[in-house]
């Protein structure tokens, strides 16, 4: 059994703090609460009291729970508020039995998990098969402090973005007029106006993706500096809706047909204005040649390896900026 110090709950945090500065707390076991009092373990100590700052501590034999150390290495998945999601391969190579218990080990209090057969061309929807737990297809994700309520089998998300999100929205000066022309849930969207005082037109085909957009605004609204106004048509009517060459920034998140829409871009992104265009590619150098074939007059600033794919590809962004002569 390990040896303890008692302390009051007001000083925890600050004990806890100190004993770990000092390399004295036993993080084999579990610091126990009970009542107004709590147990902290401590490593093994000379003495029968013990000085941390101010404070004198009687040192004593407990009997504490020692802390369950999960040593599972886990396939690569998704964590999406209580639902794991994983993909098809996974189950080439574990046993599915075996595979749930690692995965519920690791994180006990999950609901559901999914697996990911294939994502389908007509709106990039998953096709997801359930693998254990309960049928759950509505979950709530957070990203930097904002919350997003994600269908899953409706619409395409990936938390793997989440950082590409608040990247791109502190790139955005205040006042800016932003495109975001493929926005699904509103990652980029919400995001952006949640940083900067600005207005986003955000847009997607998926109409179960303009549904989950809309209550995003509405989940995040006290957070929100700007404006989004969303839209759900095709990508190539949107120059119909907008003044000609109107948005300082356009968002380009459709990796495998993105160069499709250059038409778009031209007509809606004003001369000096940025293009974030995600491409999924093999390589880096290729792309950029690709890039500046169909984007001739455009000036390509960098191409960004934002997150892997497959093996030996990966989905880009590769900024770009309109000429100030067009």
């Amino acid at each position: 059994m390990p040896l303890c110090i008692e302390v009051d709950k007001k000083l925890t945090e600050m004990i806890i703090k100190k004993l770990r500065s000092l390399k004295l707390l036993n993080e084999d076991y579990v610091i126990h609460r009970i009542g107004d009092r709590v147990l902290i373990p401590l490593k093994e100590t000379a003495g029968s009291e013990i000085t941390v700052g101010e404070f004198v501590f009687r040192v004593f034999v407990c009997e504490v729970p020692e802390r369950r150390r999960t040593r599972v290495k886990l396939p690569s998945l998704d964590v999406l508020g209580d639902v794991v999601i994983i993909r098809e391969n996974v189950l080439g190579y574990w046993d599915p039995l075996g595979l749930v218990e690692a995965i519920r080990q690791v994180y006990p209090r999950i609901k559901a998990i999914w697996v990911k057969e294939l994502t389908t061309e007509e709106y990039r929807k998953p096709v997801l098969k359930l693998l254990w737990g309960e049928e759950k297809r509505d979950v709530f994700v957070k990203e930097h402090g904002l919350l997003f309520k994600v269908r899953l089998g409706e619409v395409y998300y990936n938390p793997r973005l989440s950082e590409e999100h608040h990247r791109i929205a502190l790139l955005v000066n205040p006042g800016e007029v932003v495109v975001d022309l493929f926005s699904g849930i509103g990652g980029f969207a919400v995001h952006t106006v949640s940083q900067k005082p600005c207005l986003v037109i955000a847009n997607d085909v998926n109409p179960a993706a303009y549904d989950l957009l809309l209550e995003n605004i509405a989940l995040n609204k006290k957070k929100l500096r700007g404006t989004i106004i969303p839209f759900n048509m095709d990508a190539r009517e949107i120059p119909s809706v907008l003044r000609e060459q109107s948005a300082d920034r356009l968002i380009a998140d459709l990796p495998m047909w993105s160069t499709e829409f250059t038409q778009v871009y031209s007509e809606v992104v004003k001369p000096g204005g940025v293009l974030h265009l995600y491409r999924l590619s093999r390589d880096v150098e290729v792309l950029r040649e690709e890039l500046m074939s169909v984007f001739q007059d455009w000036r390509l600033l960098n191409c960004r390896l934002v997150m892997e794919y497959a093996p030996r590809a990966g989905i880009f962004r590769c900024d770009l900026v309109k000429p100030k002569d067009v």
